[in-house]
């Protein structure tokens, strides 16, 4: 079904560009390791993020209940969303033993 695809895709697409962003936004923090713009762009960054990928998590998981079909398909792809988030805690712990804290 072309809409379950849809969805999937847009799922897989947001965790990919989520996991790239943050990790690009580490690795500079890492280099520079001051406050640069580059903290403010990731305070802001996990901001959207959290609400994007949460938005997109809702809604994959209503689509699961109601193609119910499909649901094991989605619930997985609603996993791949729920990985981000050990990843953005532990880019978050090795922010602050670079800032010393």
């Amino acid at each position: 079904m072309k809409v379950i695809q849809n969805i999937k895709n847009t799922c897989k697409i947001t965790a990919l560009v989520s996991f790239i962003i943050g990790t690009i936004l580490v690795i500079l923090f890492a280099i520079t390791r001051t406050y640069t713009p580059i903290v403010t762009i990731g305070i802001f960054y996990v901001y959207i993020a959290v609400i994007i990928n949460l938005l997109i998590f809702i809604s994959v998981l209503l689509s699961a209940f109601y193609f119910w079909k499909y649901r094991l398909e989605l619930f997985y792809h609603c996993g791949l969303l729920l990985m981000n988030i050990p990843i953005a805690i532990a880019y978050f712990i090795i922010v602050l033993k670079l800032i010393g804290l």
